[in-house]
């Protein structure tokens, strides 16, 4: 094999490996700031939106490798599409990051009058997200289709948890008018949180294309 296919074949390798470095860092952003809204802890949000531009920065790492490998050496089939998925699933974890800090700002700014070890719907969304998140990047590095369908199963677990969750949070604001802005904030992280597993319907949507050039909607 020439230099150059050499380099294009480990380049492809590592869009894979920096996709599911990235998927690491949202799934702990996620998990970390779900836990410090829970134990009101400001310095670990803090930490959270401290690192949104070191995911900010490793989502463009893997678009320019992307574009450069589009522009450079004219992929085609299911290297093409393998790209195409890539840059798409960066897309869908940026977007994950993103709401990780939206998360993580609530606690830095709320002033904590509703404890979220009360709604223990929203630490459970969190641990679905997490568990979906792995399962997804399994099937990225596997290349394993059914696999990808299989994580989409547990979006009706989120969306289940997300109805509680803002039916106990509206009961909440409505019997105690006092605390409608920390009650609000909440409810736009139970929001937050059902659009993460969204997102990673979409990513495995990709992967599927990817491994059997399907286009299947699985959200």
């Amino acid at each position: 094999m020439i230099p150059y296919r050499e380099r294009y074949h480990r380049d492809l390798k590592e869009l894979k490996n920096l996709t599911k470095e990235l998927a690491d860092r949202v799934g702990a952003a996620i998990e970390i700031s779900v836990a410090a809204l829970g134990e009101a802890d400001v310095d670990r949000a803090r930490e959270v939106i401290k690192h949104d531009q070191d995911m900010d920065d490793l989502s463009q790492k893997i678009e320019n490798l992307c574009m450069e490998l589009l522009a450079l050496q004219q992929p085609m089939a299911k290297d093409l599409r393998r790209i195409i998925g890539i840059l798409k699933i960066g897309i869908d974890l940026e977007r994950i990051g993103d709401l990780a800090v939206d998360i993580a700002r609530v606690t830095t700014q709320s002033q904590n009058k509703i404890k979220i070890t009360k709604l223990e719907f929203i630490p459970k969304m969190a641990d679905t997200i997490k568990k979906m998140l792995d399962q997804s990047m399994l099937a990225l590095m596997d290349s394993d289709a059914d696999l990808a369908r299989q994580v989409t199963k547990w979006d009706y677990e989120i969306d289940g948890l997300y109805v509680k969750a803002r039916t106990k949070l509206l009961k909440i604001i409505i019997e105690n008018p006092e605390v409608i802005n920390e009650g609000s904030a909440l409810l736009m992280v139970n929001r937050h949180l059902e659009r993460t597993g969204d997102h990673i319907c979409n990513i495995c949507e990709s992967i599927v294309y990817m491994v059997e050039a399907k286009r299947e909607h699985l959200n």
